[in-house]
């Protein structure tokens, strides 16, 4: 007997294609899961922009997925049905839709994936949490260098440490066994102000599509109190 469908959950900044949990999503069976969710949008004071940025490039990928023959649930802010977090949002959608699992790709930030560990309690079904593997290095790879007792790395567990280490290991930025360039980095330098008679190139604007627009309208009312700098030509 074939499983019955799969509800894949990707977060809003997981909008890749070769995102694990989608690895092996079917087309023809499997449902992949988005949500706007306000306690997401609200756990800092984000900038109205960057609110609006969001779920506009999440909007623009259900789109994508969906012209690819995927089946999205997506889940709007104004939703009438919005629960407001991503676990109850989730387990509507697995209920909804009589999932046999979810699989979803680990949570990059620290806090969603505490929360995505009590998921499992409100889910009927499985929750399968898969490895990020889009960088170069893993949870393991810090742990073993981190713990190392060979002397082969700094007593302090400095991240400028581990990231030369990486080089070495994979010969990015490297010339032979030196860094590029002569130097590990430049970050005293780039704390410089800018020579005289540097111009700064000219920063692109694009013209909002629809999709961006109806996102900045509804981010202007839900999010009234928080930082906003863009033009009021923009949320006409």
């Amino acid at each position: 007997m074939s499983e019955r469908q799969v509800l894949r959950f990707v977060l809003g900044d997981q909008l890749s294609r070769g995102l694990s949990s989608l690895a092996d999503a079917d087309r023809g069976r499997d449902i992949i899961f988005m949500a706007e969710v306000m306690d997401e949008a609200t756990s800092v004071r984000h900038h109205k922009k960057k609110i609006a940025f969001l779920f506009s490039a999440m909007r623009h990928f259900a789109q994508a997925l969906r012209d690819d023959g995927f089946t999205v649930d997506y889940l709007a802010l104004d939703a009438p049905d919005n629960p407001g977090n991503f676990g109850g949002a989730l387990a509507q959608s697995a209920k909804r839709r009589d999932v046999s699992r979810v699989v979803m790709t680990e949570p990059s930030e620290w806090r969603v994936l505490e929360a995505a560990q009590s998921w499992r309690e409100e889910l009927d079904v499985d929750l399968e949490i898969r490895p990020d593997d889009r960088f170069l290095s893993s949870h393991e790879d810090f742990v073993a260098w981190a713990t190392r007792k060979d002397g082969s790395h700094p007593k302090t567990l400095r991240m400028e440490y581990f990231y030369r280490d990486m080089r070495r290991r994979t010969g990015y930025l490297m010339e032979g066994d030196e860094p590029a360039g002569g130097e590990w980095n430049f970050d005293s330098q780039n704390r410089k102000a800018l020579p005289d008679g540097i111009s700064i190139p000219h920063r692109p604007s694009f013209e909002p599509d629809q999709v961006t627009r109806e996102v900045i309208e509804l981010v202007g009312k839900r999010f009234s109190g928080h930082l906003a700098t863009w033009s009021r030509s923009i949320i006409r």
